[in-house]
């Protein structure tokens, strides 16, 4: 998923997330949680109109896809 999600920021010729996959002992629902909050921080930077909604109402493929693995990890 962050692989996905730096090739975009890639695209647009933003900075990738600052999220290292495959770190020692870091597991992946916690990889999950860390590329959720630094996407979504800089989401709202960008849209700001977005911060008025809950979270999880965010019209957004990335984190709904984000969120969707979260609730599987959980499952």
């Amino acid at each position: 998923m962050i692989q996905e999600i730096n090739g975009f920021f890639a695209a647009i010729g933003e900075k990738p997330l600052a999220i290292l996959e495959g770190q020692a002992g870091t597991s992946e629902f916690e990889m999950l949680r860390c590329t959720k909050e630094e996407y979504t921080r800089r989401l709202l930077q960008k849209l700001p109109r977005y911060r008025s909604l809950p979270p999880a109402l965010i019209p957004d493929a990335f984190l709904q896809a984000l969120r969707h693995r979260e609730g599987e990890l959980k499952g």
